[in-house]
């Protein structure tokens, strides 16, 4: 029980902390915070492992509102934000000095969204659930408009309002399923929406509102801008993390109480929209100019391989499951290393343009390096994470006879290939005649180049010892509610 309540109140007493401390002291205590996260989410994962998934009451019975679950899922998305929010708060460090270095405001804010994350993994309830949603939507909202501009200015007022649009679209479909079955907490559902129009009607609204968060094509307008645009140290987070946050309860909410009710045309129409994102993502990220906007582009094609998971989770398939969660962390990390990476290698030569980073790797080894690891596992290619979530994912589409979402993986993947080759080609090429070299630049550290180069392997270690994660992710599942597909 303290180790579940740690993981969610440090980042909390972080935050405070850091709000009100004198801005030289923000980023020693921020680390100090967010190492002390880190280890409470390994042990956190080590008691998954040997004893179970466990809940946590926070008050009252914990019917309504205040129940943390913890189980192979919750503990596992909890690692990965904890590490790439670490990673994060290093690199932001290490920029602190530079001219392109965070806001004092960084510090506080990213501990806010990593105790909204925590508790969103954890919700066991549809009104926890919610809060955190808000928690989050609120805390990444201010860190994109923090960089200045009009136009971080403009896409954070976007990205906050396509968000509180979803949250009250979620609330009002909790509070129609709670009038309908009496109950808020997720694990009760199977078995109470049956028929009833009106818990029908609370899950079709919950749905669409997730599928805003995460967000799916065509409710995907909020999210390149803000992606794009947000300063290097917070788009890993937004790219890597905030993303997959509603993906979680969308996955709890179909594996649990809305397998019972999904119907294969229900469950087919997910896929397309998981489909439409793979294809139309890949496609733009191969003419976007700027690295940026090729990488968010990029993030709208791989959130659409989660969704793509859906009907073979609905159909009983426990490899789309395993390959689903997989994919979240396997795409998270290298993610993050490509942000960090090319916000190196463009302050480096003075551009942002695919364009201008030719030659980049003479200037930025490391930083070149880490963003061909990192698309190595995005293709997903062996020996990667990514390679061992699109397995899962492959062999679950043929044995539930849905094919057509084994080609899809492929082509995305081949897509992903082509906009990545495109990058990686721009960055190991020689200078061209038409390369400025005398163009500003903005020094950054040498050293800050090993962080992203350090998630960029670590997608490549969860592709060679994938055995861990799998295992942990089979505690709690709920395989015996989908299994009757």
């Amino acid at each position: 029980m303290a180790v579940t309540l740690a993981v969610v109140l440090m980042p909390m007493l972080g935050a405070g902390l850091a709000a009100v401390l004198a801005p030289k002291w923000r980023p020693p205590v921020a680390l100090t915070a967010l190492a002390l996260t880190l280890v409470a989410a390994v042990l956190l994962v080590r008691a998954v492992l040997m004893d179970g998934a466990m809940q946590v009451r926070l008050g009252g019975d914990g019917r309504m509102i205040g129940l943390l679950s913890a189980d192979g899922l919750g503990s596992a998305m909890l690692l990965l934000s904890a590490v790439v929010t670490l990673a994060a708060g290093v690199f932001a460090t290490l920029q602190a000095r530079e001219p392109t270095g965070p806001r004092a405001s960084y510090w506080p804010l990213s501990l806010t969204l990593l105790a909204g994350l925590h508790g969103l993994f954890l919700a066991g309830d549809l009104l926890t659930a919610y809060l955190m949603l808000e928690v989050v939507a609120v805390a990444g909202a201010a860190m994109v408009a923090w960089g200045g501009g009009r136009q971080l200015l403009a896409a954070a007022t976007r990205y906050f309002y396509a968000e509180l649009v979803a949250s009250i679209t979620f609330l009002v479909g909790a509070g129609l399923v709670w009038t309908a079955t009496d109950t808020t907490v997720i694990a009760e559902l199977p078995g109470r929406i049956g028929d009833d129009t009106t818990a029908l009607l609370g899950l079709a609204l919950m749905t669409v509102a997730l599928l805003l968060k995460v967000p799916v094509v065509p409710l995907h307008f909020w999210l390149p801008a803000a992606h794009a645009l947000a300063p290097s140290a917070v788009s890993p987070l937004l790219s890597g993390l905030v993303v997959k946050s509603a993906f979680v309860v969308l996955l709890r909410l179909w594996a649990g109480g809305g397998a019972e009710v999904a119907t294969p045309v229900l469950a087919q129409l997910l896929g397309a929209l998981g489909a439409v994102a793979i294809i139309w993502g890949g496609l733009l990220a191969l003419r976007a100019q700027r690295v940026k906007q090729l990488v968010a582009y990029s993030t709208v094609a791989q959130l659409g391989l989660l969704v793509v998971a859906l009907p073979m989770v609905l159909a009983g398939a426990e490899g789309a499951w395993k390959g689903g969660v997989f994919h979240a962390i396997a795409h998270a990390l290298p993610k993050a290393a490509v942000l960090m990476a090319v916000g190196l290698l463009a302050a480096s030569l003075g551009g942002d343009t695919v364009d201008r980073l030719e030659g980049a790797a003479a200037h930025r080894p490391l930083a070149a390096f880490a963003v061909g690891i990192a698309a190595i596992s995005l293709i997903g290619l062996p020996p990667t994470g990514g390679f061992v979530a699109k397995w899962y994912l492959v062999v679950a589409s043929i044995t539930t006879g849905q094919w057509w979402w084994a080609a899809t993986i492929v082509l995305g993947s081949l897509l992903t290939a082509a906009y990545l080759a495109r990058l990686l080609q721009r960055c190991f090429a020689a200078a061209g005649e038409n390369h400025d070299l005398d163009a500003p630049s903005v020094p950054t550290r040498r050293g800050i180049d090993v962080v992203a180069l350090a998630l960029a392997a670590s997608a490549l270690l969860l592709g060679l010892y994938p055995t861990w994660l799998l295992g942990l992710l089979e505690v709690g599942a709920p395989l015996e509610v989908i299994a009757r597909g």
